[in-house]
């Protein structure tokens, strides 16, 4: 039904646009963006479907083949795909982050922004779509460093790049404003229903989204902008953000049939569980994770009794030749069809797909959770910000949080165990030590955070950009010139896609960009300050 209801609204949205072009010569000659005949109702399944890549081929050449290895989530098993190596794919980055901001985000924002001078009834609707907005904004920025932004995505054909900073200065006043009126009791306000893929039209989550967000980039740019990130996230402690995993931001898909993205492209056997994710898993506590038979699958060789590894993960960046080796190939590995999603897997392990797993299609994308917040507030504690409370409890809650959420969609209940919940957590490296030093209790934390936003690539290699947390692994063999992982280098970002290269080369190709360090993959975004690699 609501894949019905988007198709209708799609169709009615080009219906729309067709009569107000085709009314007269005049018309023809007017900017799109000043449509005052289309709903925000109809624009925003849009921003928050496709500026999102919750759709198969853009979540693959997007988050998968990119983020989810550079954050070593996962690791790739295929021996055509080269991204895992810092291979670059101009199409795979163009239609995977830099289309995905500035065909859908700031185009309709703007629309809408016309509308609202005389449409005053739009205005709630309207904060909605800047939140949305503001998050892709961020998202490409730290995927790309200095980007166009003030003159991005309007129909500028050589706009001007902004510097990160001024992004991000910009983003919390996005922020801010649209809580202030979200916040203000107007009266005749027109709401989303169904068409709001993330709440359903409730605007008291998206307070609580906009103040999470606040915080979570507050504590982005908390290394290179100390002052203004205190300010920023002490503004955002005050406000109401996320109090329980019912306030998580997930974005639903919007195609029946397909399901989840991520367990769609997991059955074509093209990466599994990192070598990282692996021992992080099995190490950080003195019992391995609780999360780890939800979230992955056992091998083959366990399940037929030719290995003794239950669980096993996939070092990054390969080689062509390494993957050819039976003990890198997918089947030998695990695959993210545990008991989250493919309850058969772990139980049976047929060791291929058998059927479509039942339930996934209600199982959203996941973008901000109530389990990131509370690590949030357990780092911004431990930099003795106003309003964030006790950091060991924050940091407990995130832990169990994160448990909660894991459980709470795995149809069969039967086969959740909590026995070692309590030992992981008072445990090993786990374990809260209050009386550790600054780094110990951040590595902590963002060895945490990173565990419980799986399997959110952007934001996991964003955290580990800024702090050099967790301990990845450098990858074993690097295809582009300038990072050695012999030297354990990183990748830092992705280069601007080639479109803008050849045809706004005087603004992607400036020398002026991202602090004079100009374009490339070795080179940091702002709040990078050599934590790392």
């Amino acid at each position: 039904m609501k894949s019905i209801i988007k198709k209708l609204c799609l169709f009615s949205f080009s219906s729309l646009m067709f009569v107000a072009c085709t009314d007269s010569f005049e018309d023809m000659n007017k900017n799109s963006q000043t449509a005052n005949e289309v709903s925000p109702s109809l624009l925003l399944p849009k921003m928050q479907d496709y500026g999102f890549n919750n759709n198969s081929w853009e979540y693959q050449v997007g988050p998968n083949l990119h983020t989810n290895l550079y954050s070593q989530y996962f690791a790739n098993t295929a021996t055509y795909f080269n991204s895992g190596r810092y291979g670059y794919n101009n199409a795979w980055v163009n239609d995977g982050y830099w289309k995905s901001y500035y065909t859908y985000l700031p185009k309709y924002l703007n629309i809408v922004k016309e509308q609202v001078k005389t449409r005053t009834d739009y205005t709630y609707m309207f904060q909605v779509m800047r939140i949305i907005s503001a998050m892709g904004a961020i998202r490409t920025t730290d995927v790309f460093g200095d980007i166009p932004y003030t003159e991005g995505g309007i129909g500028i054909n050589q706009p001007k790049y902004d510097t990160q900073k001024d992004i991000y200065y910009d983003v919390f006043n996005e922020l801010g404003e649209a809580v202030d009126v979200l916040k203000s009791n107007m009266e005749n306000q027109k709401a989303y229903g169904e068409e709001d893929l993330f709440f359903n039209g409730d605007y008291a989550k998206w307070i609580k989204l906009a103040n999470s967000l606040r915080l979570r980039y507050a504590l982005r740019i908390s290394f290179i902008d100390p002052e203004k990130a205190k300010l920023e996230g002490e503004k955002a402690l005050k406000e109401e953000m996320m109090i329980s995993n019912a306030d998580n931001a997930a974005v639903r898909n919007s195609t029946l049939d397909e399901g989840h993205c991520l367990f769609i492209i997991s059955y074509w056997n093209e990466f599994r569980m990192s070598k990282t994710m692996e021992k992080i898993l099995k190490e950080t506590s003195t019992v391995e994770d609780p999360r780890m038979p939800i979230w992955f699958g056992q091998t083959i060789g366990w399940v037929n009794g030719e290995s003794d590894i239950q669980f096993q993960g996939t070092p990054n960046g390969l080689s062509t030749s390494d993957l050819g080796l039976d003990e890198y190939k997918a089947t030998n590995n695990s695959s993210v069809w545990g008991f989250y999603a493919y309850k058969q897997w772990n139980l049976n392990a047929k060791g291929s797909k058998s059927g479509t797993p039942s339930g996934i299609v209600e199982k959203p994308m996941m973008l901000m959770n109530y389990a990131e917040v509370c690590f949030l507030k357990a780092e911004a504690a431990i930099r003795g910000w106003s309003g964030a409370g006790s950091a060991a409890e924050n940091y407990e809650a995130g832990i169990r949080a994160s448990f909660e959420e894991g459980r709470a969609q795995v149809e069969d209940k039967s086969v959740i165990d909590t026995s070692k919940d309590d030992t992981y957590i008072t445990t090993g490296f786990a374990k809260w030590d209050e009386a550790a030093d600054f780094e110990t209790r951040l590595k902590k934390i963002i060895t945490q955070k990173w565990i419980a936003m799986y399997p959110n690539g952007d934001e996991a290699w964003s955290e580990f950009r800024r702090t050099g947390y967790p301990d990845l692994m450098p990858i074993s063999q690097s295809e582009e010139p300038s990072i050695n992982p012999e030297n354990g280098e990183f990748i830092k970002k992705l280069r601007y896609v080639d479109d803008e290269r050849r045809e706004n080369k005087d603004n992607a190709l400036s020398s002026d960009n991202n602090q004079g360090q100009g374009d490339g993959m070795n080179v940091r975004v702002w709040w990078d300050t050599k934590r790392y690699k």
